[in-house]
């Protein structure tokens, strides 16, 4: 019998496309039938993972280099069926061993708490619920917002609950004078369930937007630090992220104080609180910049990248890290709606200046330059 005949009687194509489908064909030749049983075994070892796609990978070279020379047809069939399988194999392997990119799409793990002053603490952010309705206040949440309003009895007892608003999140909240809250990411506001006495006192930390409702008998006052708002009604931002706390009013008049220094603002000013000296200075400032974000708007004018992925992993709930700290002090300017998730924005960033290139592992953002790789 001539070994190279029986060779040539293999249909590959027939074989290949068997092999695929697990169906056995009609009309096989016994070369065919002896190299798909080979194939198959490989098939079988390659699953259990007592086969080597590194030495499959390693015989199909060998096997290239032996093509004049006259085998038997079962070793020479076996093989070719064994490559093929192996082969393949190294491919699945070198497509495991490259690294997997992950993207910034993960939402916030900590949800917004309402800290009640007799002890109980509540969810919120999940369906509508009533989750307080007595003399003293009745309390009801949605998915965003919580709204207080003063209950009916006489007693007037001064109780104090606190919002908690974690990285990642935002809400809103009225006050049971009809005051309107909005807190930013990682704030926190302490506030009563009701308003008794001369004023109406509230503590805020992180950051917040206030829409004081007007009560001219009644100031309203925010501690912040060390220092005191007071207002007769107006909308001002208190930012308290920093160690130098800014407050910007956007409508009204607000009187600020820091220990014996005072400053009364007037639409578009900002006080800042230097944390060095405790004094206050005040400048003229865009008060949308800092107002931008209640309104659900990411905006930065030509603001360092560090300053952004500050905002930015206290907004998304990220850590961000400059394996570059060259590209701490580059400038961007942005002005978008709030997306929901953060790879969005890195998007946006990387887009205008492709310098910068962000890695993503788990919750932590590598800040890269893409020049030096």
């Amino acid at each position: 019998m001539n070994l190279d005949n029986n060779e040539h009687d293999i249909d590959w194509e027939k074989l290949m496309e068997r092999l695929e489908n697990g169906q056995l064909p009609s009309g096989m030749t016994d070369a065919e039938m002896k190299a798909l049983a080979a194939a198959r075994e490989m098939q079988a070892r390659l699953k259990a993972g007592s086969f080597s796609a590194d030495e499959g990978w390693q015989r199909f070279t060998e096997a290239k280099d032996q093509r004049k020379g006259r085998i038997r047809v079962l070793v020479r069939t076996a093989l070719a069926a064994a490559v093929v399988m192996a082969a393949g194999a190294a491919w699945w392997t070198f497509r495991a061993k490259q690294p997997v990119i992950q993207l910034a799409n993960a939402q916030p793990a900590e949800k917004v708490m309402l800290r009640l002053s007799g002890g109980r603490t509540v969810t919120l952010g999940q369906d509508t619920q009533l989750i307080q309705n007595n003399p003293i206040a009745r309390i009801k949440a949605n998915t965003d917002h919580l709204e207080y309003a003063a209950g009916s009895g006489e007693e007037q007892v001064t109780v104090m609950d606190t919002l908690d608003v974690p990285r990642g999140r935002q809400f809103s909240l009225r006050l049971a004078d009809g005051t309107q809250v909005w807190l930013n990411a990682a704030s926190r506001l302490v506030f009563p369930a009701a308003f008794h006495g001369a004023t109406r006192e509230v503590t805020v930390e992180g950051e917040a937007f206030f829409e004081v409702a007007h009560q001219a008998s009644q100031p309203f006052i925010v501690h912040a630090g060390k220092t005191a708002m007071k207002v007769l009604g107006t909308g001002f931002n208190v930012n308290a992220y920093g160690q130098d706390l800014t407050t910007t009013l956007a409508t009204g008049k607000l009187l600020v104080t820091a220990g014996q220094e005072q400053l009364v603002l007037q639409p578009d000013e900002q006080a800042v609180l230097n944390h060095h000296d405790g004094s206050l200075q005040k400048k003229p400032v865009e008060a949308h910049i800092y107002t931008a974000w209640k309104d659900g708007d990411l905006f930065f004018e030509d603001a360092p990248l560090q300053d952004i992925t500050a905002s930015l992993a206290r907004s998304y709930d990220y850590n961000f890290i400059f394996d570059d700290t060259d590209l701490k002090k580059m400038s961007f300017t942005i002005d978008i709606r709030r997306p929901a998730a953060l790879q969005d924005v890195l998007n946006q960033i990387t887009k205008s200046m492709q310098t910068v290139r962000f890695e993503v592992d788990g919750r932590t953002v590598h800040v890269k330059n893409n020049s030096k790789n």
